[in-house]
């Protein structure tokens, strides 16, 4: 396989490793029925998470001379964007589980705004503290 393959393959590391941890603690200890909080800094990290991994593919695009982007707001702007759509993304699914499967992985409208604003939050954190790179 190519180095470049294996490198962008490991940008998703963050993000699996977040969604990997919570499932476990999903199953294994229920922890979403008896800590139903723990459902807002999981959204946050997530938003996090891919916040780190558009930083580097951006990184990586400007190194291999695809696309160079000078402007601060544009890059945080970028990165907000794409923490945005992958939040939506994630809503969705979490719907078609609950509509397919009868998970209660959307137990109300409040709760599915509250994800996507916690999972922003943490992509705005993500890009301010990575734009300074």
């Amino acid at each position: 396989m190519s180095n470049n393959f294996l490198r962008v393959l490991s940008f998703f590391s963050f993000p699996a490793g977040v969604f990997v941890f919570s499932y476990v603690i999903s199953i294994l200890f229920n922890a979403y029925a008896v800590y139903p909080w723990i459902d807002i800094p999981m959204h946050f990290l997530g938003g996090f998470a891919i916040a780190y991994t558009s930083y580097l593919f951006l990184r990586f695009f400007r190194e291999k001379g695809y696309m160079e982007i000078n402007n601060k707001a544009l890059f945080t702007l970028i990165i907000v964007s794409l923490v945005a759509l992958i939040a939506v993304l994630w809503e969705f699914y979490e719907s078609l589980m609950k509509y397919f499967f009868d998970t209660n992985m959307q137990p109300s409208l409040e709760d599915t705004i509250l994800d996507l604003f916690m999972g922003l939050i943490g992509g705005v954190v993500g890009a301010w503290v990575f734009r300074k790179k």
